[in-house]
């Protein structure tokens, strides 16, 4: 009893370790790169000194009001701590920091035993959540969303408790899909994953699903009493952003942007389809926990994929970022349930060192993607001139302004901001700064001074002029 109770410590302390080196890689270089434009908007919508109704206008003005409950959010927590861009970056933190113990739980839940640490190991050092988890958006929190659903959706199923304490998981279940639901529309497909799965299982093993089935289908129709005009919106857009799948998607399935690159993504894919392979009559078993994991697997590419090659293209790879969650949980409980030792550990030993190489490359040797808005700034603070003109389309102007006056070295050095149409005629010197992909990476003026020097940072180009 005792040696169980050492082992059992060792394996929590273990964990708690990989928690903590979650926690690190999180917090380490959190603002290494400055906002680009995205995250620029969700810190100018979530302004805290507006009132709610110029929040809400804004997100509607901006982008249909589809980000509008995480943009409130947001407002709410700088509200309580500083508006910073620097601080706006620790919430998305904390969202993908409380995802790593979730997981983990999850993974436990389905399957006594040590996967659980595999899952938070995976979960931890894995770039790509990373990367989301030091961006203000809300990904970070979709993904911690999807997680608790799918506790609560468990739970609902297991009907194992208290009816007390069932309705206490009926709300909890409600609560966190409906918000997941608000917060991105893609969040349906776990909705559809678990509707299938209590349909598929009353028809074919006579399980009682009424309450639960009527819980699930509350977060819809919830969903439409609050949300059925930005819903409407949305399906009026006819120009989108997204370009159509190619064929090589059908290769990868965006695990090369999930695990840093086209190597990993084959790793993780090829591990994936072995285990689900190797335990066929085990997981696709309709009474078995993990069905409902390959089923979200399914629906996270079926859908979005059947309504980009009928309608209009919709998939990208941060939008179904929760499928990492099935398919952290398949690789460690289905790897840790192999009977042959030498194939679990091989794929052990695969999928961990590949993982930390991989990762280690990804956040240690990290490169500079978004634009250097920073560094530009600091070598404008060492003229003279103080004031810089940003150049942007003028229906942005306002949001890349907010953004750079509220930067750690604008407020420092009392750098002055002006949109390229304001007061340009007042002086003879002047910056200008060009936002390069918002521009179409045309930097060019229409006013005719002289130029005296220019520099180029990431993605900024600083020029000085005389007039």
């Amino acid at each position: 009893m005792n040696g169980k109770k050492i082992f059992i410590n060792i394996n929590f302390i273990l964990f708690l370790i990989i928690c903590f080196i979650g926690l690190f890689l999180r917090l380490y270089q959190i603002n290494f790169e400055d906002y680009w434009f995205d995250e620029q908007a969700s810190f100018w919508v979530a302004d805290p000194f507006l009132s709610l109704n110029d929040t809400i206008d804004r997100s509607y003005n901006l982008d249909l009001g589809t980000h509008t409950i995480f943009n409130l959010i947001l407002k709410k927590f700088f509200f309580l701590f500083n508006y910073d861009p620097q601080i706006g970056r620790l919430l998305p933190l904390i969202f993908g920091f409380l995802s790593i113990p979730a997981i983990s739980y999850l993974a436990f839940h389905l399957q006594k035993g040590k996967s659980y640490i595999l899952v938070a190991f995976l979960t931890s050092i894995n770039f790509y959540l990373i990367s989301y988890s030091q961006e203000l958006r809300s990904y970070s929190l979709i993904f911690l969303l999807a997680i608790l659903s799918i506790i609560f959706f468990y739970k609902m199923v297991e009907n194992e408790a208290s009816s007390n304490k069932n309705f206490f998981y009926y709300i909890l279940y409600i609560l966190f899909s409906l918000l997941g639901a608000c917060i991105h529309i893609f969040f349906f497909i776990i909705i559809t994953a678990q509707i299938t799965y209590l349909i598929l299982n009353n028809y074919f093993n006579k399980q009682k699903i009424i309450i639960n089935f009527l819980c699930v289908l509350s977060v819809p129709i919830f969903y439409f009493i609050f949300m059925f005009d930005t819903f409407l919106m949305q399906l009026a857009i006819d120009d989108f952003w997204i370009p159509q799948i190619e064929i090589d998607f059908f290769i990868n399935f965006f695990f090369s942007r999930f695990f840093g690159s086209r190597i990993m993504g084959i790793i993780y894919l090829s591990v994936l389809l072995f285990l689900i392979f190797s335990n066929k009559e085990k997981i696709f078993c309709l009474s078995n926990k993990n069905f409902l994991l390959i089923l979200l697997i399914f629906f996270s590419y079926f859908l979005p994929v059947s309504y980009s090659l009928l309608q209009k293209p919709i998939l990208t790879d941060r939008y179904i970022i929760f499928v990492l969650v099935p398919v952290f949980i398949l690789i460690s409980n289905l790897t840790l349930s192999l009977k042959n030792n030498k194939t679990k550990y091989f794929v052990l030993f695969l999928i961990i060192s590949t993982s930390l190489a991989n990762n280690y490359i990804e956040i240690f040797l990290r490169k500079i993607s978004k634009p250097q808005f920073n560094k530009s700034l600091e070598y404008i603070s060492k003229s003279n001139i103080k004031n810089v003109f940003i150049k942007s389309p003028q229906s942005v102007e306002k949001i890349v302004i907010n953004y750079a006056k509220n930067t750690k070295t604008a407020k420092k050095n009392d750098i002055i901001f002006y949109g390229l149409n304001e007061k340009i005629e007042e002086f003879n010197q002047t910056w200008l700064m060009c936002y390069k992909p918002i521009n179409s990476f045309d930097c060019s003026t229409k006013f005719h001074w002289t130029e005296v020097e220019s520099i180029d940072y990431h993605l900024i180009q600083s020029t000085l002029y005389n007039r």
